[in-house]
């Protein structure tokens, strides 16, 4: 099982700059139009977490906001196209799981960190297909 969250510090700056928003227009009622839904939509986004599980035959992919489940995915190993595995800003990894049907995954910031060998092998037992980036290649050194 590998966990992933959102980036909460920014959210957090974001979300207290929102509410100081708030405050400073108290004359100006019609800014928390605004204001309070990107409010929401921040503490939706401050709650949300992310799951992978990884099975013998399938992935499942699960977006959690709090412990309730928001959207899950799981993906027999046949209906996985490919996996494309790219570096993501400085020096994090990414691997974008294409399926057929549905959603692909981007699957970055999961700890442990061994979901990226997992997925590898994964792909190897099963026979998908595999692409790797030149700058992904400069991570895995």
């Amino acid at each position: 099982m590998f966990y992933a969250t959102t980036q909460r510090g920014v959210l957090l700056v974001l979300f207290l700059l929102t509410i100081g928003g708030m405050a400073r227009s108290i004359n100006r009622p019609e800014s928390y139009y605004y204001l309070i839904p990107f409010s929401i939509f921040l503490v939706v986004t401050i709650l949300m977490r992310f799951k992978l599980r990884k099975t013998d035959n399938t992935l499942t992919f699960q977006v959690l906001i709090l412990n309730f489940t928001i959207y899950k995915k799981e993906v027999h190993y046949s209906h996985i196209v490919r996996m494309k595995f790219k570096r993501v800003g400085w020096g994090k990894k990414l691997v974008i799981v294409k399926n057929i049907k549905g959603f692909n995954f981007r699957i970055s910031n999961f700890y442990p960190g061994s979901v990226y060998q997992d997925l590898h092998s994964f792909a190897e037992v099963h026979n998908i297909p595999i692409s790797k980036t030149k700058d992904y290649l400069l991570l895995e050194k």
